[in-house]
């Protein structure tokens, strides 16, 4: 072969082999931005439906105030608030599988109008506030438990003021306290040992530098007495609407007394016309936690919720599996908390 069809040869082997590698890297940057688009769309079409859920009340907008009411259409702000990030009490409460009126995982996609994505909708409390028993000692007629308490957000340490509460047999008290910079404190309780039986302290934990920070914490205790604290509930609690419904889990219980909790307010609650406890609207940023005592046979029983009904996590279980999660901060009751909505991948 001639030298110069040698050349020519190897030079048009050249160009094909250019303009094939330049073929493929193409089109592997274009698909590699057709997924970066084909992401991007997927999170603002799933970022779309989470505000949606966040800002509208739902059809119709008062559906959280009545339990037999299945709302058409899922939100769960507050009808008329002025606030963008505020809750409805209500509709947060109806969430939690532990209330009689929850709503059911179909019932919730179906008002979200969701195919073929799974929802995941998880309310928290911005602090944590963990009670640990410390020491205790019997004097005379009582016997005082030291309880420490330790208060954080993300982990950190969080300076805060405390109102607590004891609930025992036929015995009511307040303590105050707070942490130190370190987030720590400790609160004493002062028991008459007659009181003998489950005993309760409920502690308010309220951030110096905003009284929205108010967060709880409950521990329930056997107060001289060798029994074990029951694993059951003697009562399903569901608080809704400002009353507060009360299911025996038992036939033979007797209902005793019934008080609500805030931060800054105590109350004893009556019943209502319709069987069920009245629970008091308090001026407080607080959440509002309901304890009713009562005796099962020749146990004496304290149980507990609060209201909203927060902790609570609903739908999907997204553990171990890739979601989109948006989160926010809202305000339910006047205490702020952290709410994230989750969703699974689009069906493509």
């Amino acid at each position: 072969m001639p030298a110069i069809s040698i050349d020519t040869f190897f030079a048009c082997t050249l160009m094909i082999a250019v303009v094939i590698g330049a073929s493929v890297l193409s089109s592997e940057i274009l698909g590699s931005h057709i997924v970066e688009y084909q992401n991007l769309n997927e999170d603002n079409y799933l970022g779309t439906l989470s505000e949606n859920i966040l800002l509208n009340a739902g059809i119709p907008a008062n559906w959280g105030s009545n339990g037999s009411i299945i709302p058409d259409s899922f939100g769960l702000a507050k009808n008329g608030s002025l606030s963008p990030t505020e809750l409805d009490i209500d509709k947060i409460s109806r969430l939690n599988g532990q209330n009689a009126f929850a709503l059911t995982y179909l019932e919730l996609l179906n008002a979200a109008r969701l195919k073929n994505i799974a929802l995941g909708v998880s309310v928290t409390q911005l602090l944590d506030v963990s009670l640990t028993p410390y020491s205790n000692s019997t004097s005379g007629n009582s016997t005082t438990y030291v309880f420490e308490v330790s208060v954080s957000q993300d982990n950190a340490p969080v300076a805060a003021s405390l109102n607590c509460y004891a609930v025992a047999k036929n015995f009511l008290s307040s303590i105050n306290s707070s942490t130190s910079l370190d987030g720590v404190g400790y609160v004493d309780v002062e028991i008459p040992n007659a009181s003998n039986g489950t005993a309760s302290l409920i502690v308010f934990a309220r951030a110096i530098y905003d009284s929205r920070m108010t967060a709880y914490g409950v521990y329930l205790f056997e107060h001289l007495s060798t029994a074990q604290l029951p694993t059951d509930s003697f009562l399903k609690l569901s608080p809704l609407n400002y009353n507060l419904w009360v299911n025996p889990n038992y036939s033979d219980i007797i209902l005793e007394n019934a008080y609500a909790f805030s931060y800054e307010y105590e109350s004893n609650l009556t019943v209502s016309s319709n069987s069920s406890y009245t629970i008091p609207v308090f001026l407080d940023e607080s959440p509002i936690v309901l304890v009713v005592t009562g005796v099962n046979a020749s146990t004496f029983f304290v149980e507990w919720t609060a209201y909203p009904q927060i902790p609570l996590d609903a739908g999907a279980d997204f553990t171990n599996v890739e979601c989109h999660i948006f989160s926010y901060v809202v305000d339910v009751g006047g205490a702020l908390y952290s709410l994230k909505l989750r969703f699974g991948g689009l069906s493509q």
